[in-house]
């Protein structure tokens, strides 16, 4: 029997009412620490009112990207989402953290080994270096060690390592003749800081990137992730919020906004982390890819997240580490 008309007009106040209805909004509290995961988080905030703009985001510090600090931040409710490595969150969560998953991967690439430049001018090759010193920022059993370890290790190499820090100490160990390591693993934007000061400053030692972990281990690293906290954030404003997060990097690694975002970039980095990186350093990073962000589906993910922690960590992932949808 067709609706009558006093059904089918219900109906369609119905739906004008929930037309009309304001989109609740929220305030989304993230923490993330100072690398890769970083500038894309720093774009969505400078262009929220393009990408996301019914919600706020507020910022949760974690300036060393200490996981200790991250932890705590996550246990206590202070977050609705981190932004920091898969394996630390791996971690986490696999020690029984309550509410807290896998959203998805989010940086892909980001961590290079370099090598000094010979007389030609072309890093030295990484598969030479078995039996030599390799400097890594910030420290030992970080992503960039275990990473570029890995991938030299798949080559046949084993090679010495030690902890460089992350500031000057770092700098001028890499610039400095006689004292140089025959290699420094680090994460962006320490590789581009890298290659920016050795040029400004005229190192007499100069470096280039000699090794993208990526190829050697399979090409896919999923280095950095995002993961949800809790369960206060209704799952629209979710939605709204990882959808942003994907369109503020396309947004940055587009070519005409290039310049814009390594300038957002470097003011988030000197105002929240207080580290003054100049824009020429992301604009450098962005320009020649060596970092790609990007959300994939539970499904596309789990089995590049499960070869990867098994190969590269030792480490055996289960679907419920990612979150339900």
């Amino acid at each position: 029997m067709p609706p009558s008309l006093f059904t089918r007009l219900l109906a369609v106040m119905a739906s004008l009412f929930f037309l009309a209805s304001p989109l609740r909004a929220e305030t989304i509290r993230i923490s993330f620490p100072p690398d890769p995961n970083a500038l894309p988080v720093f774009v969505l905030q400078a262009k929220g009112a393009q990408f996301l703009p019914h919600d706020t985001l507020e910022f949760r510090a974690n300036p060393a990207g200490d996981p200790s600090a991250m932890r705590a931040l996550i246990a206590s409710g202070q977050v609705d989402y981190a932004l920091f490595n898969l394996i630390g969150g791996t971690r986490i969560n696999q020690g029984g953290m309550k509410n807290f998953c896998l959203v998805s991967p989010w940086v892909w690439r980001g961590v290079y080994l370099l090598t000094p430049l010979d007389p030609q001018g072309k890093p030295q090759p990484a598969f030479a270096l078995g039996g030599k010193t390799i400097a890594v920022s910030p420290g030992i059993s970080t992503p960039p060690h275990i990473v570029i370890q890995k991938a030299l290790e798949r080559g046949g190499v084993r090679a010495d390592y030690i902890a460089a820090g992350a500031g000057t100490v770092l700098m001028q160990l890499l610039r400095t003749p006689g004292k140089a390591p025959a290699g420094v693993a680090a994460a962006e934007p320490m590789v581009s800081q890298i290659l920016l000061r050795q040029e400004q400053e005229i190192w007499p030692v100069r470096w280039g990137i000699a090794l993208d972990p990526t190829e050697a281990l399979g090409g896919a690293v999923p280095l950095g992730a995002l993961w949800r906290v809790g369960t206060s954030i209704p799952v629209a404003a979710r939605e709204r919020f990882e959808a942003a997060l994907s369109k503020a990097a396309e947004w940055s690694t587009d070519p005409a906004n290039r310049a814009e975002a390594a300038q957002i970039a470097a003011k988030g980095y000197a105002e929240f982390f207080r580290q003054p990186i100049p824009a020429q350093a992301f604009d450098d990073m962005l320009k020649n890819r060596r970092v790609q962000w990007r959300l994939d589906t539970p499904n596309a993910a789990l089995p590049v997240v499960q070869t990867y922690q098994k190969n590269v960590f030792g480490i055996n992932v289960q679907p419920a580490l990612f979150c339900a949808q």
